[in-house]
């Protein structure tokens, strides 16, 4: 593309803010209806100022976020909630219903990942759970800067008037399971060029896209697309200004194949005639119109011709927990409209059209080879206010028109014929949909084993094979890169080719061999199954051990389709061991060294037999170690005079007086254990890096597990301790169970007499108390706190935050005991709070509430008094009774009586020793 025009002075301009207001919740969906606090956000502080600017400097900016969305909630007028609800429920759907994303993620699973976005805008909140939770090259957020005054390497949206760039980036690529991002496997880099202040200026941002190309390929994943949802209200054209001073930036980025995505601007009400804002005018960018949920363009957008249109009003997308409920949890989301939103859509929509370019083998890919294929797919729509027609983006229309047609048969019936084989055939292909499966037919020339072995796979291939006899009867099953199975002379055979992992390109050999020994390899054993395998008379299957322990072969199956028998021999065909069918199972296991040759033998007649083939168990000495796979495993232990263990559904039975010390490492993937105790007093110990239950002869460690759940069931007085990792954690515990939640680890324990929760390794942690429906006591100091009752005890110490609650009923006491510092306590109608240097204590609900002082210049305020309410003090205390609640205060030196206004509540105070103070509402 030639550039026009000559390079600008380095001129500087205000970037304006605009007026604000937003739906707030934590969870889009479930927080309307659900437990979560609604927050309105409204700002009504009056939009900047622009400055007095002379023709040839750049007038002030403004990020293109409509002021006033189609509709807030006002706190005071909750009967409107219903009716908001299905207009947020549409927000969430509607967009990626208007371009066809839903179809594009069901058909396709492209997310955009191994690209990098950068956001240039008022940063990015890093923490949000649904941008990666963190910065940094382990992070989602891999980097940025910050350009305004404070010019470091921390982009984070902090400001103020901040929260934009927040939704601006999730809108490209947030990963929440309710309002996903265009492109949510997709990295960020945050460029701030707003301040604490909303004020920003045009040399920010030309250094920003200097950064971009500097450092574009400075990540694992490079800079393939740059949004810029930001503008000036002062213009509206086809052209630049004279003052216009990124082009040659522009240009640079343009030039190595980076996509610029540019929101057209909010002013069409203002100029009511085509044209763009600035920099959406410039040649090297695509310029962003917004619609509604109709398609139609919104009223507020600015429009042209070459420009390309993207839902854009009422987007529900991320923001900053301070622009949200500001409850410390950064999950927060919000709806806001403007060509703003659109932007980063079209920019999410970009990455994902490069992605499927890529799949399909383009190179030197560029930006008008994106936008022109955006525009040659896109849905043509008629604009009333200009009587012109636009371009809207269709994505499911131009992802279907990149991807290849399905190369080999997608059924049985149009299976690809590979004739008759008799040696080696060599085949390739690509699983071109996430639904696709390839079909292959052959007629086999000799008797014996026909093997299909992939020898390449790009993408996210991962191989899954079937086999079918000419009828269609299932034959073998695998999963992986070789299918084994034994072929007649003369038959013809049908094998499936799908993938469990998504879309890539493959190649396989299919081979034949003659034996008189037929088998199916099923090869090296870690953990494996094998479902659906067809057994009619007898097979044989060959595998080989990866570890020392113990060997498992279990055969499992609806006794009503017919019985079978398994037994193992070793390598030289000699009996191992043999299992009978019973209740629809059978099993063998051998002890064996790492690499052992096994053949089994199953025999009976039945067309779905489940294997689950098992190495994972070993015992040396009265040690018995079970290792997890690398994907999500399920551990069970279970004390007693015969302790046993349990993995992904395989039963382990050992004797205590041989077994005492059991060990589970779950690897990778997402894995649960499950331990329960013995009829002894039992111990459990609940951390982060590993979890231990312990009794009487026995002891069972689980580490790299992500839930633990310790279950006192068999008697015995048992204690469970719960610690902290090093962030920020949350210990819950109620009558019956308690847990302690570490970032993705658990450790949850069950009906224990006595639970002790430490934070001790840093972070911020809370604590959450709950009481029983008899009659229980809270006790709560500075450094510990406890609730105790009938059958429980549970215990927080060093807790940041502890709150207790007194809901299930019984006569609930709690006593609030202050530190030797200044401390000041907050007394409401239903909640106590106390606070001071390092302590922040709650209780909620308790029918009887004492507080005491304990040193320092100790101050309490009874807030919210009422004229039913009643107010005693006398010496050194004071009593507030309020209907059935009462709250004595102790040892203090100042009370302060809040009454609500014209609600005089009965106060009787005497000679006190303390400074009371009464406030009129």
């Amino acid at each position: 593309m030639v550039r026009k025009g000559t390079r600008t002075p380095d001129f500087s301009a205000r970037i304006e803010l605009l007026e604000d207001r937003r739906v707030m919740s934590a969870d889009p969906l479930g927080g309307l209806l659900g437990d979560v606090n609604h927050q309105i956000v409204d700002d009504d502080a009056p939009p900047v100022e622009h400055a007095v600017v002379s023709p040839a400097d750049p007038p002030p900016i403004d990020q293109h976020l409509l002021a006033d969305p189609d509709f807030w909630i006002d706190p005071g007028d909750t009967a409107a909630l219903e009716s908001i609800f299905d207009q947020v429920e549409q927000a969430l759907t509607e967009a990626h219903n208007q371009t066809g994303w839903f179809d594009v993620r069901n058909d396709y699973g492209f997310t955009g990942r191994g690209q990098t976005v950068a956001v240039i805008d008022s940063g990015v909140a890093w923490d949000h759970f649904a941008l990666g939770g963190g910065l940094g090259a382990n992070y989602r957020v891999v980097g940025g800067w910050d350009f305004t005054e404070e010019n470091d390497a921390n982009p984070y949206d902090d400001g103020v008037k901040g929260g934009h760039g927040t939704h601006v980036s999730g809108i490209i690529g947030n990963d929440s399971s309710s309002s996903s991002g265009v492109a949510p496997g997709v990295d960020f880099v945050g460029l701030r060029v707003f301040n604490d202040a909303g004020a920003g200026y045009f040399s920010w941002v030309e250094k920003a896209l200097q950064w971009v190309y500097d450092n574009r390929d400075a990540y694992e994943n490079p800079i393939t697309t740059v949004n810029l949802s930001l503008g000036v209200s002062s213009w509206n054209a086809a052209t630049i200004p004279q003052w216009a001073n990124l082009e040659d930036e522009f240009a640079r980025l343009e030039s190595v194949g980076i996509f610029i995505a540019v929101s057209a601007g909010n002013s069409f009400g203002t100029y009511n005639t085509p044209g763009l804002s600035y920099p959406a005018s410039s040649q090297y960018v695509v310029p962003v119109m917004s619609t509604d949920d109709n398609g139609a363009l919104s009223y507020f957008s600015q429009r042209l011709g070459r420009a390309i249109a993207a839902p854009g009003r009422s987007i529900v997308s991320t923001i900053p927990d301070y622009k949200g409920n500001k409850n410390g949890v950064a999950d927060d989301f919000a709806t806001m409209s403007g060509t703003s939103m659109a932007a980063p859509y079209i920019a999410g929509a970009s990455v994902i059209i490069r992605e499927a370019m890529e799949f399909v083998g383009r190179t030197g890919i560029t930006q008008d080879m994106i936008y022109n294929h955006m525009m040659a797919t896109a849905d043509t729509f008629y604009d009333a206010a200009t009587k012109l027609s636009y371009k809207r983006l269709d994505l499911d229309a131009a992802i279907d028109a990149l991807m290849p047609a399905d190369d080999y048969g997608s059924t049985a019936a149009a299976a690809h014929n590979l004739g008759a084989i008799s040696n080696t055939t060599s085949i390739s292909g690509a699983i071109g949909a996430l639904t696709d499966a390839d079909y292959f037919r052959f007629t086999a020339t000799a008797s014996g084993n026909f093997t299909f072995d992939l020898t390449s796979s790009t993408g996210n291939m991962a191989a899954a094979w079937q086999a079918y006899d000419a009828s269609g009867q299932p034959l073998a099953n695998q999963n992986g890169s070789t299918l084994t199975f034994a072929a007649t002379a003369g038959q013809s055979y049908t094998v499936r080719l799908a993938s469990t992992g998504g879309m890539g390109h493959y190649s396989f050999d299919v081979s034949a061999a003659s034996s008189e020994f037929v088998y199916q390899d099923w090869g090296s054993v870690v953990y494996d199954e094998l479902n659906n395998i067809a057994i009619g008379g007898e097979a044989w299957y060959r595998v080989q051990t990866t570890r020392d322990g113990l060997f498992t072969a279990l055969a499992e199956f609806n006794a009503a389709g017919g019985n079978v028998q398994i037994e193992l021999y070793n390598a030289n065909r000699e009996l191992v061991a043999a299992g009978a069918a019973s209740s629809g199972a059978a099993r063998v296991d051998a002890t064996a060294a790492a690499g052992t040759e096994f053949f089994i033998r199953v025999t009976g007649a039945n067309s779905e037999v489940d294997f689950k083939l098992v190495n994972l168990v070993s015992q040396v000495g009265s040690t018995v170690t079970i290792h997890g796979t690398d994907g999500d495993d399920a551990f069970t232990f279970i004390a007693g005079a015969t302790p046993q263990a349990v993995i992904n559904g395989v039963a382990y039975s050992f004797s205590a007086a041989t077994a005492s010390t059991f060990t589970f490492n779950g690897g990778a993937g997402n894995d649960t254990a499950k331990l329960y105790d013995s009829t002894g007093d039992d111990a459990f110990l609940g951390q982060s890096q590993g979890s231990t239950l312990k009794g009487a002869g026995y002891s069972c460690f689980v580490t790299s597990v992500e839930s633990v759940y310790a279950y006192s069931t068999a008697g015995g007085n048992d204690t469970a301790e719960l610690w902290d990792s090093a962030g920020n954690d949350v210990f819950t515990a109620r009558p019956t169970y308690a847990t302690l939640r570490s970032g993705s680890a658990l450790n949850s324990v069950h009906n224990f007499e006595n639970v002790y929760g430490y934070a001790a390794h840093g972070g911020r942690d809370f604590a959450f108390l709950y009481d029983s429906p008899d009659d229980d006591v809270f006790i709560s100091r500075p450094t510990y706190s406890y609730i105790r009752g009938a059958g429980f005890y549970n215990f927080a110490k060093d807790f940041e935050s502890v709150r207790t609650y007194s809901t299930a009923g019984g006569n609930d006491v709690s006593w609030l005991f202050g530190s030797t510092g200044n401390d000041t306590t907050v007394v409401r109608s239903d909640q106590t709070w106390m606070y001071g240097d390092k302590f922040d204590i709650s209780a909620h609900g308790f029918a009887s509430t004492r507080v005491f002082g304990n040193g320092g210049h100790d101050v309490v305020s009874l807030q919210d008094l009422a004229k039913q309410d009643a107010v005693y003090g006398t010496g050194n205390y004071a009593t507030l009774t309020r209907g059935s609640r009462t709250t004595r205060i102790e040892n203090i030196d100042h009370i302060i009586a809040m009454e609500l206004a014209g609600m005089a509540p009965s106060i009787d105070v005497g000679v006190v020793d303390y400074l009371f103070e009464r406030l009129n509402g």
